[in-house]
């Protein structure tokens, strides 16, 4: 969900307030507008393969187990690091093609030893908010300048990586993807690192 919108402030030189104010109040009130951009969005999808490959040669997807939660949610796991899956259990797969069943894994057949689809699971969601003021500077008819005041993630409000996610700046912990693993779920970075704090700018 994205949600842009702009404001002239009705201060100054033929606005509804202070229409008729003196140079200096005009100059020094008149010709601001405010910008603001907003964005929502849910987690990135994510695959979680199996630890244990169920063919040769072929990849596997982990299933979800029915009637456990995964307990989605940003917490902090045994390990003192920052995790976002709660539930390891809610996780298996399928059994290896010609092993027996055992408690690690589910004794499907055909196509289903391949496991889930592509997308296993979801990450953590985005929220961000981006604001600015400008300023107009009439010069006289034919020149004017404009200050802007930009501010990107003006809350600092941290959008955390998924797990098992790297590349292009952004880190991974690793086997956080791996259910077996005492660092499944784990958060290796903000979403957007290095890129992710609030940043401002004047132009």
């Amino acid at each position: 969900f994205h949600l842009s919108g702009g404001y002239e402030l009705p201060f100054g030189k033929g606005k509804m307030f202070m229409a008729n104010s003196g140079k200096l109040a005009n100059a020094t009130l008149g010709g601001w507008s405010i910008n603001s951009i907003v964005t929502i969005q849910g987690g990135q999808p994510i695959s979680l393969t199996c630890p244990t490959s169920t063919t040769s040669g072929t990849n596997c997807n982990d299933v979800k187990v029915p009637g456990q939660s995964p307990k989605l949610g940003l917490h902090t796991d045994s390990n003192g690091k920052l995790s976002w899956f709660g539930n390891p259990n809610a996780f298996q797969q399928p059994c290896p093609l010609g092993s027996a069943p055992t408690a690690g894994c589910f004794p499907l057949t055909g196509a289903a030893i391949l496991g889930a689809g592509p997308s296993t699971t979801y990450g953590p969601p985005l929220r961000k908010f981006d604001f600015s003021v400008f300023k107009a500077i009439p010069i006289n008819e034919r020149f004017s300048m404009q200050f802007r005041a930009e501010f990107f993630n003006i809350f600092n409000h941290a959008n955390f990586n998924a797990p098992n996610f790297g590349g292009n700046g952004v880190t991974s912990v690793g086997n956080s993807g791996n259910f077996t693993s005492s660092t499944f779920g784990e958060i290796g970075s903000t979403r957007d690192a290095p890129f992710d704090p609030r940043q401002i700018q004047f132009a």
